[in-house]
């Protein structure tokens, strides 16, 4: 099975477990078979073997909507090319663009060199501090939370897609427009009879991405449920293929980009142009365009 390739299908079946309650008995239960799930077949994967603050950072940054086997060779190219904060710090932006290309989602590249630099006044790390994870950004609850408890061993609330997934079908499968305050709520229930947050967290993602493959998408019962919009011919499409134009083939005049990119309509090129410009992707000097140096 994908995912998991020593797990059969039947051997998968015996792990869609009856519901669970919110008593505290079948509060250990769950805990227990999660836990059991995770030591039997959990995944491996190197950032899981860190304490690293950069470390943990650059995987939860690349690994928001990204598949882990595009992550993986990624995340070890990353830190052979800039193996610390400050490395990263004094990267160029056209550099880091050319090599996070394929991960997708261009912003979060330059919000993880934004907080590489913040580092610099905490000497080259993140702090233990909630208030300063939150400061950096990009960063919002789940990727805080994922240092915390990654980094620190804290009970932080951490709620991704895949334990989303799994706390709706165990918990909530009869119910609909279930919201995040009550998985967090349950997730902090659960958390009060866990010793190792590190693995608690990596074992009910695991179990997630069996549940993916097995069931339909629980997520989809989610209040806070958001179908992805299509990446064809959209917006995105056309800011990625500019950042790659940019940073492969370097600096162009307008005219020359629209016809460069012809498959797509000029006003739309124009306007996402723009807005990469006023996001700092981008700078025009003499009416050429590159990526932003700084």
């Amino acid at each position: 099975m994908n995912g998991f390739p020593f797990l059969t299908e039947q051997e998968a079946a015996t792990y869609l477990w009856p519901a669970f309650s919110l008593e505290s008995s079948s509060l250990e239960e769950f805990r227990s078979r999660i836990l059991s799930f995770y030591e039997r077949h959990g995944r491996h994967f190197s950032w899981r073997q860190t304490s690293d603050p950069y470390h943990i950072l650059l995987s939860e940054v690349m690994l928001q909507q990204t598949q882990t086997s595009r992550v993986e060779p990624k995340y070890e190219l990353f830190l052979s090319l800039w193996p610390t904060f400050a490395d990263l710090a004094g990267s160029s932006l056209d550099e880091l663009l050319f090599h996070w290309k394929g991960l997708g989602y261009n912003r979060r590249a330059l919000n993880l060199r934004k907080s590489a630099k913040m580092t610099e006044a905490w000497n080259w790390t993140i702090p233990d501090d909630p208030l300063l994870i939150a400061s950096l950004p990009g960063v919002g609850k789940s990727t805080a939370a994922a240092l915390l408890a990654f980094c620190y061993h804290h009970k932080s609330i951490y709620l991704e897609t895949n334990i989303r997934r799994v706390l709706l079908t165990c918990f909530f499968a009869e119910e609909e427009a279930v919201k995040d305050r009550q998985l967090e709520n349950l997730l902090a229930s659960l958390a009060d009879g866990v010793q190792d947050m590190k693995s608690w967290y990596y074992a009910l993602m695991d179990y997630g991405v069996l549940l993916k493959q097995l069931l339909p998408n629980a997520n989809v019962r989610s209040a806070h449920y958001a179908k992805q919009s299509t990446f064809e011919n959209s917006n995105r499409q056309i800011r990625g293929a500019l950042i790659h134009l940019l940073s492969d083939t370097g600096p162009k005049e307008r005219d020359q980009i629209a016809t460069m990119l012809a498959s797509f309509e000029e006003n739309r090129i124009y306007a996402c142009l723009g807005q990469l410009q006023s996001e700092g992707f981008v700078e025009e000097m003499d009416g050429i365009y590159r990526i932003a140096k700084d």
